[in-house]
C-alpha cells in the first residue's frame, strides 16, 4: 500500500503556546497551500488530550516536511504518522516521536 498523506500532531503545554504559534507560522510559510495545517487547539480535539496542531502533508511532500519539523521544532513534542484508515494503527504502531511522547486517548477510535 502507498500512503498518499503524513500527519504531524505538534502538542505544546500552555506556557509554550507563543512558540508553537511561531512554529505554525513557520510551517505555513513552507509548505504554502500545499500543507492543511489546523488551527491551534488548547483543549482535547480527537485522540489528542494535550494542546496541539495537526499538519497535513501529501507524500511528495515528505521528505520537506520532515526535514523542517525535525530540524525546527524544538521543544515541542511531534508525533508524526501515516494516514492509512486505521486510526488506532496510524497513531500507535505506525507512529513515531520527536520530542517527549504524549499521552493519546484511544477510545475516541472505538
Amino acid at each position: 500500500m502507498i500512503v498518499q498523506e503524513f500527519h504531524f500532531h505538534v502538542y505544546y503545554q500552555p506556557e509554550q503556546r507563543i512558540e508553537a504559534e511561531r512554529f505554525r507560522r513557520e510551517i505555513c510559510r513552507i509548505g504554502g497551500s500545499e500543507w492543511m495545517v489546523s488551527t491551534l487547539s488548547d483543549g482535547p480535539r480527537g485522540p489528542h488530550v494535550k494542546p496541539m496542531f495537526g499538519i497535513h502533508v501529501p507524500s511528495d511532500s515528505l521528505v520537506k516536511a520532515m526535514s523542517f519539523v525535525m530540524k525546527n521544532h524544538g521543544s515541542l513534542s511531534v508525533l508524526f504518522h501515516p494516514e492509512t484508515g486505521d486510526d488506532v494503527r496510524d497513531h500507535s504502531d505506525h507512529a513515531f516521536w520527536m520530542g517527549e511522547k504524549q499521552p493519546l486517548d484511544f477510545s475516541v477510535f472505538t
